[in-house]
């Protein structure tokens, strides 16, 4: 946890979502990239009431479902990287909080974009699910991830499901709301990455599972009824590489992969 006498922190949020567990695994990989093997791991939802030691934590993902429990802890020091905002509110409420802060680093284009509005400084970095180690041995399985599932809030496309006789289905919900066992879902998400990596193709609405894939060489067909206007996607389009419709797309455009990853890898942290 201590890196010159400084110490570090990594979010979970206990979700139903286990993208939000690979967000975790993301920020692992991220430190630990900088020799960095021992952290605290906090509840996202719960850093205003953070009391202990302070912290270096990296604040990546999506923010957030109570944003009355917004800002964190003075006793957090955040290092922003690929932060996402759901809510402007977040914004809006804690502008003073922001411009405060060094410059905010942003998974997406859109969150830049609030920011600014409010002449906080905010620049974009692109998704720390982007930074996983190329995978080169494959195997024969091919995955279908919440294409036309039952999950509520991701919109179904119409698509003829006969297209994936040979698939394995997985969804993303698999815990329930509120389930803080950090140990499991880390676990389960290591297990699902693992999938994701040694697959021979995967085809996913599911951003958290689109972007690992970019990240580990596997071909991955990234589709999505809102494409063309889900605030999340913007800045990612050249990695993303998706469509509202089924298409051939397997792979980032040529190069956008590489810079987000380069700026990844000189990223300074205390």
């Amino acid at each position: 946890m201590k890196r010159n006498n400084r110490k570090y922190a990594i979010l979970f949020a206990p979700t139903a979502n286990i993208g939000d567990d690979i967000q975790t695994l993301a920020a692992i990989n991220f430190l630990e990239k900088r020799g960095i093997t021992e952290y605290e791991v906090l509840n996202r939802e719960q850093l205003n009431n953070y009391s202990g030691d302070e912290v270096n934590l990296v604040m990546n993902g999506w923010f957030m479902h109570n944003i009355k429990n917004f800002p964190p802890s003075d006793k957090i020091k955040p290092i922003w990287i690929s932060f996402h905002v759901s809510d402007p509110r977040l914004i809006e409420w804690n502008i003073d909080y922001f411009k405060k802060q060094p410059p905010i680093g942003c998974r997406d284009q859109a969150t830049v974009d609030l920011f600014n509005k409010h002449d906080i400084d905010a620049y974009f970095t692109g998704c720390l699910t982007l930074f996983f180690d190329n995978h080169t041995s494959k195997g024969q399985e091919k995955y279908i991830v919440d294409v036309n599932t039952s999950c509520k809030y991701i919109p179904n496309l119409d698509i003829d499901m006969n297209l994936f006789p040979e698939f394995k289905i997985i969804e993303h919900d698999t815990f329930k709301f509120g389930d803080a066992d950090i140990t499991k879902r880390l676990s389960s998400a290591r297990e699902l990455l693992d999938k994701y990596k040694k697959a021979s193709l995967v085809v996913t609405t599911r951003l958290h599972c689109a972007l690992p894939c970019r990240s580990l060489g596997t071909d991955c067909v990234f589709l999505h009824a809102k494409y063309n206007s889900d605030p999340r996607f913007k800045g990612l389009e050249g990695v993303l590489n998706g469509a509202t419709e089924y298409h051939n797309n397997t792979s980032p455009s040529e190069g956008e992969l590489e810079k987000i990853q380069k700026f990844f890898k000189s990223y300074e942290i205390l």
